[in-house]
């Protein structure tokens, strides 16, 4: 069929398809309509965050406020262990912090932390700063650092069990609450509980697999773990044409300066809108973008934040915010309770106060978990702030 109009020959008719693949090969329909989904759902978010902040620094609009209306009666623990015991929808958001109780130490605890005991490494690879231990821009020049802090880390470390914070989070699974658990931590904890992989998001990644960086070759996590505790950059064996690969293999892992998995923003911007309760537990809230969560669900939603200490509260101390995520001392407060201390011993207390205890115990093996328990004194004897 000839057109002189445009001076085009169109052999035959084809399909959308068929054109896609000649100018992107290997691309399909299904993953574009993906992708625009994806930049749709970043683009939406991108405007709320940024209108909100615009009108905020020009002066147009106040600090944000508290609810005016929240789906619990008051800001205190028992009205939000009787929602709890209400809910269809639990999100909930989890950092280092709650596996710390199985021997894992978190990043930023002072002291402890990850990131306050990797000097050696920053002196023998000459690394300006911790965080570079984990970028992609140095694994990709040299590959060992990583290495050898996952060795010494023990990572992946089949050895460590589940804590009672993970499970807390197969609990609500079980009782079909649980809308999706956002686990920053790269341990795998919350796997090993049996939680349903659809219903747990690894936004950072995890050490279950690894990718040669060359060929695209993949490890299950036993491969993995024996190339990282083998003393050596693990490489890759795969025969190409005969030729061994001889790539990289990097842990499935999201590094500092990679993406995050493409389906977060799609899956992230649903969830928001159908939780009816927000969990945050364990973490500093310091990395983007899991840490807009708190601020993107509704604004009625109730909001529990179960730490060591009270995070994102004055803007002032934290770089990345220019107003307050949580409003737990304001006078007009209806959303946001703040349960602190130790993690698992706040569970212990929230759970008791709900009836689930003895669930949660019968789950984490119960000799274990009363021992938990007999450490804890049976309460929370750190709460602070916690409003009963």
């Amino acid at each position: 069929m000839t057109d002189p109009s445009d001076g085009f020959t169109v052999e035959n008719e084809v399909d959308n398809q068929t054109l896609l693949e000649d100018y992107v090969p290997g691309s399909s329909l299904a993953s574009v309509d993906a992708k625009i989904a994806q930049l749709d759902a970043m683009f939406k978010k991108l405007c709320k965050s940024a209108g909100r902040a615009l009108a905020f620094h020009l002066g147009e609009m106040p600090p944000p406020e508290p609810s005016p209306t929240s789906l619990i009666e008051c800001a205190t623990v028992d009205s939000m262990a009787h929602h709890l015991k209400t809910c269809k929808n639990v999100l909930v958001l989890t950092g280092a912090g709650i596996s710390t109780s199985a021997g894992i130490p978190d990043f930023r605890t002072p002291g402890s932390g990850v990131y306050d005991n990797v000097q050696k490494y920053l002196d023998k690879y000459q690394l300006q700063s911790a965080q570079k231990l984990f970028s992609f821009e140095l694994f990709q020049q040299d590959p060992e650092p990583f290495y050898a802090l996952a060795r010494e880390m023990k990572y992946p470390n089949v050895n460590v069990k589940p804590t009672i914070a993970h499970q807390f989070i197969k609990l609500l699974s079980d009782k079909g609450v649980l809308l999706r658990n956002y686990t920053q931590n790269i341990d795998m904890l919350q796997s090993q509980t049996g939680i349903p992989d659809d219903k747990v998001f690894e936004v950072h990644g995890s050490f279950r697999s690894g990718t040669c960086m060359n060929c695209g070759a993949k490890l299950d996590k036993e491969q993995l773990k024996e190339a990282i505790f083998s003393g050596e950059v693990a490489k890759c064996e795969e025969s190409v044409e005969g030729v061994i690969c001889d790539g990289v293999i990097k842990p499935d892992i999201v590094m500092f300066g990679e993406a995050l998995p493409q389906d977060y923003l799609c899956t992230i911007s649903k969830d928001e809108d159908k939780c009816d309760l927000l969990i945050v537990m364990g973490t500093s809230l310091q990395v983007a973008p899991v840490n807009k969560i708190p601020n993107s669900v509704p604004r009625s939603t109730p909001r529990l934040l179960i730490n060591r200490e009270q995070v994102c509260t004055n803007p002032e101390t934290y770089t990345h915010m220019s107003a307050p995520l949580f409003f737990f001392d304001h006078p007009d407060n209806k959303t946001d309770v703040f349960m602190g201390g130790d993690i698992d011993s706040s569970l212990m207390e929230l759970t008791k106060k709900m009836g689930w205890w003895e669930e949660l115990k019968k789950m984490g093996g119960e000799k274990e978990t009363e021992e938990k328990e007999e450490r804890a004194g049976g309460s929370n004897s750190k709460l602070c702030k916690t409003k009963k």
